[in-house]
């Protein structure tokens, strides 16, 4: 009996391994392909210097939409080891140019998906033998070929003309407004697509994401994600219409953003405000905190120089139109390449005036985070004040916040080249942040059709199945503009309101750590760090504190003087007895 169970034992551990294994086996396979899910995107570029320029990174936000795992590479650099592993390869040629002859094979043996955009496509080898670049022309119109009713106006557009061979499939063409002849914009065959377009804006884009949604094939629900977020709260702004917009929110359940700025300051007396100086606004932002609203920092005083809180420019010094390299009280002049014997020098300088910068930056984060944590405000996401911020500065922010909100300042040479996208994306450029695009503008206070100018926006991001419709609008202007925003926005098919403590949020600043778990916010403060680390963080708890004592006094000086009334009727009724 004894050697019948040790057979049966041995049996069942071999019948175990074997069943064991062979479902390893299975799984192998599926495992590696969960690993290997997202895409790996390379972008070869070809720009005027050979940097990565305003063009490459709106292309990266078009493309970060579908994947994290973006690369530029110059064509000038390129090789072919670069093409290990990638699934979805693209060609971005901004400027008509000679590629090097290593471009004659390097695609050789490359297989998958290859998106080829703008010039140079005749020289990227026989994958793109289909088209023949001819001359350019402009375009006020884009079509979506499978689905004729998606069209899109444009101010204009150049595309590059192509003539094509009769087994190319038009995916997107374009014309001028009133003119017959279509061109195509957006052809494939088979695997190998090319995009006309020299230039790519966030409009221009919203079809072009379109067939990327084809080519990338995500796995996306046919939902519009959307945002209302409150602009510009500051410590002097009224609490009672801010509360009143809270209300409608509060009763429609939508969950909203505020955009919030800590401090105020006084351009022509310098005095600061903070939100101690404003308790009964305080006490409504904590209210809404608590029923819906997700506050965003806004910069920490939105304002640079003697500009006035909320309408200056915080991170970027826009009379001079570049970054901020020096204090704002010192005089500086911005040398030139050419002011140094050697690229080396000049290169040191540059670092040495970005170190600035991020120290200037850092301060304010810290400021803005600290502050706002110790009034239990806990922010979750980020906008640069008028979405103005150099490359360097997005950096930094990414080491604080792991979410943006707004637009995004696409070149450090001018901030007025700035652009959002069409849907929510992590372009390489923010360091690992997402992107929350705002996408339809804001209540202008001039303009009586400003409701209606944004819902005409929204039909334009409907245009793409996962369009954001994203607004902002400021409280001053009173509830009832704000009803009539909201309504039309509600009206949106297929609308999903994003709720920040809903989603993977992280910011972190030093003595403050905030994440979002389950739907809620959770917050690791040092506290006593805080109040040792800020005479206007310890003067606010010390003003709390004695009134939670005053008010104790009051209440148990309240308690006496009810005790004595009811002694004194208690006397009063006894002695009333006993006279009777």
């Amino acid at each position: 009996m004894k050697n019948g169970h040790r057979k049966m034992s041995k049996r069942m551990v071999i019948l175990l391994i074997f069943v064991t294994s062979f479902t390893l086996f299975l799984q192998g396979p599926n495992i590696s392909a969960a690993k290997k899910s997202e895409p790996k995107v390379l972008v070869i570029y070809t720009s005027k210097d050979g940097k990565v320029d305003e063009y490459q990174r709106s292309l990266d936000m078009i493309i970060s939409h579908f994947t994290t795992d973006v690369t530029f590479i110059s064509s000038s650099e390129v090789g072919k080891q670069d093409l290990t592993a990638v699934t979805h390869l693209f060609y971005y040629g901004q400027v008509a140019s000679q590629l090097p002859p290593a471009f004659v094979n390097l695609f050789d043996d490359y297989e998958g998906t290859f998106v080829a955009i703008g010039y140079n496509s005749d020289q990227l080898g026989d994958q793109f033998s289909f088209i023949n670049p001819l001359h350019e022309r402009e375009i006020n119109q884009l079509t979506l070929t499978s689905s004729k009713e998606k069209k899109l106006d444009l101010d204009h557009q150049n595309i590059v003309d192509t003539q094509l061979t009769k087994n190319a499939e038009i995916l997107l063409e374009g014309k001028k407004v009133g003119d017959t002849t279509a061109y195509p914009v957006m052809v494939k065959k088979q695997n190998h697509y090319y995009c006309a377009f020299d230039s790519m804006s966030s409009r221009e884009s919203i079809l072009f994401g379109e067939v990327l949604h084809d080519i990338f094939q995500p796995d996306h629900t046919a939902k519009h994600p959307a945002y209302i977020r409150l602009e510009d709260v500051h410590p002097l702004v009224d609490p009672k219409n801010i509360k009143e917009i809270a209300k409608v929110l509060k009763e429609k359940n939508i969950p909203y953003m505020v955009a919030v700025i800590p401090v105020y300051i006084n351009p022509e007396t310098g005095k600061k405000y903070h939100f101690s100086d404003s308790p009964e606004l305080l006490k409504v932002l904590k209210e809404m905190q608590k029923d819906g609203g997700s506050i965003v920092l806004h910069g920490y005083t939105h304002q640079f120089r003697a500009s006035e809180t909320g309408e200056g420019f915080e991170f970027w010094d826009v009379e001079h139109n570049r970054p901020i390299y020096a204090a704002a009280d010192k005089p500086f002049t911005l040398r030139k390449e050419s002011d140094f014997g050697t690229k080396a020098a000049y290169e040191n300088y540059l670092n040495k005036l970005q170190k600035h910068e991020r120290k200037y930056i850092e301060t304010k984060l810290t400021k803005g985070i600290q502050e706002l944590a110790s009034y239990g405000l806990y922010p979750l996401a980020f906008e640069a004040p008028h979405y103005t911020m150099s490359q360097n500065g997005y950096q930094v922010v990414s080491e604080y916040f792991s979410t943006y909100v707004g637009q995004v300042q696409l070149s450090d040479e001018n901030w007025g080249i700035m652009d959002g996208a069409p849907y929510i994306t992590s372009p390489s450029f923010l360091n690992g942040m997402q992107l929350l695009p705002e996408t339809l503008g804001y209540v202008r206070p001039d303009d009586p059709k400003a409701v209606q100018n944004i819902m005409k926006e929204a039909e334009i991001m409907k245009l793409t199945e996962d369009g954001m419709l994203a607004a902002f609008y400021h409280p001053y202007l009173g509830v009832d503009g704000f009803k009539k925003l909201i309504e039309e926005m509600e009206k949106q098919p297929n609308i999903s309101w994003i709720d920040l403590k809903q989603m993977d949020v992280q910011v972190k600043a030093d003595k403050v750590g905030i994440y979002t778990e389950n739907g809620e916010i959770k917050v690791d403060i040092d506290r006593g760090g805080l109040l040792l680390s800020s005479s206007d963080f310890s003067l606010y708890y010390f003003i709390q504190f004695i009134e939670i004592i005053v008010w104790g006094m009051a209440a148990i000086g309240g308690l006496a003087v009810i005790a004595f009334v009811m002694f004194a009727v208690f006397l009063h009724s006894r002695k009333t007895k006993m006279e009777g």
